[in-house]
């Protein structure tokens, strides 16, 4: 793989190790009403690829816009995680994803107060 500079963003490590996590889990996202399972997913992957896309922009704004909507994909994440939580899905689990989230939100709040 080529040197991307967004590899190299801690926060785009954390996001991406959250995404794997579940990933590797999805067998306990199953009991959950409709689309919650596919729902976290898609907030994980728009996490990603939201904090990629704003290390690619060159204004701070665009940054800016891109790591606001990475935020709010994370906090959806950590909602769906309370969730799935409700339905069973095994306590550790659920508390290392938020674990991860909350860092992510961490950082990237603090990435877009810098901006």
């Amino acid at each position: 793989m080529t040197d991307i500079s967004f590899r190299k963003l801690q926060v785009y490590q954390v996001a991406k190790q959250a995404l794997e996590l579940a990933l590797a889990n999805r067998s306990h996202w199953r009991g959950a009403p409709g689309e919650l399972g596919p729902q976290m997913e898609r907030a994980l992957v728009s996490i990603t690829l939201n904090i990629a896309e704003g290390a690619g922009r060159w204004s701070a704004a665009d940054q800016r816009r891109h790591y606001q909507i990475a935020c709010g994909s994370a906090t959806e994440a950590a909602a769906c995680v309370e969730i799935v939580a409700l339905y069973g899905a095994p306590v550790a689990l659920c508390e290392q994803l938020d674990s991860l989230l909350g860092r992510v939100v961490q950082m990237l709040g603090a990435m877009i107060r810098r901006r």
